[in-house]
């Protein structure tokens, strides 16, 4: 299995509107995005605002899954208008692979340059919450929405320890590591 991990840019929102119905459990569940307007936030004009980060992967030439950020005053997950909050996919067929500890990792990479800390609302039965309690995130409260199947959420948030940076070697970041290898460094 070869993977590519690449930017979202804000020209790729097919991708990012493509990876919210997984994201969303809406392949479980057999409706659209158009069901649940309250999602359109989470896609809306990616790419074009201060703070839009995000990271897909290609998997054998397919888009395999994503990972992005956004500041959103009305997510699941909204913690502070400080606090940009997580949507992550994986397609059904790359799950269990590590496909998803790849995306969340480059991300945490990225998004630790502008942000002390994200985000993001999990259901609270759902079996993610070990997944992203073993990438540092912790269970803050339960969420006062409802998700898109009206199951109770419980918000997690991602710390990043700004002296973590210093004492280990920093990962390069994705566009450093694309620039290096257009130009055979």
């Amino acid at each position: 299995m070869k993977t590519e991990l690449y930017f979202l840019r804000s020209s790729e929102g097919f991708i990012v509107k493509e990876l919210l119905h997984y994201a969303a459990h809406l392949d479980e569940t057999g409706e659209t995005l158009s069901d649940h307007p309250e999602l359109e936030q989470y896609v809306r004009n990616y790419g074009n605002y201060n703070g839009d980060i995000g990271v897909y992967a290609i998997v054998d030439h397919k888009v395999a899954g994503g990972a992005w950020v956004r500041m959103l005053l009305n997510g699941f997950g909204y913690v502070d208008n400080a606090t940009p909050e997580l949507s992550l996919a994986v397609l059904p067929e790359y799950r269990n692979q590590g496909l998803g500890t790849k995306l969340m990792e480059q991300l945490f990479t990225e998004v630790a340059k502008l942000y002390p800390k994200m985000s993001l609302s999990v259901r609270e039965e759902d079996d993610a919450i070990t997944f992203f309690e073993r990438l540092g995130f912790e269970k803050q409260k339960a969420s006062k929405k409802c998700d898109t199947a009206g199951s109770k959420s419980v918000i997690m948030i991602k710390e990043f320890a700004p002296s973590s940076a210093d004492k280990e070697e920093p990962k390069k970041s994705l566009e450093e590591e694309r620039f290096r290898k257009s130009f055979g460094f």
